[in-house]
């Protein structure tokens, strides 16, 4: 069994986070286990116009991201599974193999969606940490895609 789990957040599919928490709870066994999770803003890496915001309306957008992490983390996962939720800034699979180095898991929890043509040429997010990782990987699938 294992005792220390990553779990990256998406705030786009929210709705994964609790599967994964699920995943977790089920790799951990009778014995529990720590919950760490991830979020990656990539805000200032995809978007020009980041740079031209309003240094108080970044602030608060940077306050909101933090607020909603931190009550999806808190509302999934149980308090005595708890360990680190950070925030990052920059690519997402370069900040989850970093928080990876960081942290040591036993293992990355990742959800991933329906592959298409882009990610065929290009790869996922999922596929790169899964590629890169020196940790074990479990891709978590959204069914409803399938």
């Amino acid at each position: 069994m294992y005792n220390s789990i990553l779990i990256p957040i998406d705030l786009e599919h929210v709705e994964m986070f609790p599967r994964a928490v699920a995943v977790a709870k089920q790799l951990f066994g009778e014995q529990g286990g720590t919950i760490h999770s991830l979020y990656v803003d990539q805000n200032k890496v995809h978007s020009i116009a980041f740079t031209q915001m309003n240094h108080d309306l970044a602030k608060e957008m940077r306050e909101e991201i933090k607020k909603r992490v931190a009550d999806v983390f808190e509302a999934n996962v149980p308090e005595e599974m708890r360990g680190m939720c950070h925030i990052r800034n920059g690519v997402v699979y370069d900040e989850i193999l970093e928080e990876e180095q960081r942290l040591k898991p036993d293992v990355i929890l990742i959800a991933a969606g329906r592959p298409g043509v882009t990610s065929y040429l290009l790869g996922s997010n999922a596929e790169k940490v899964l590629r890169h990782a020196r940790s074990s990987v479990f891709v978590i699938r959204d069914s409803k895609i399938w």
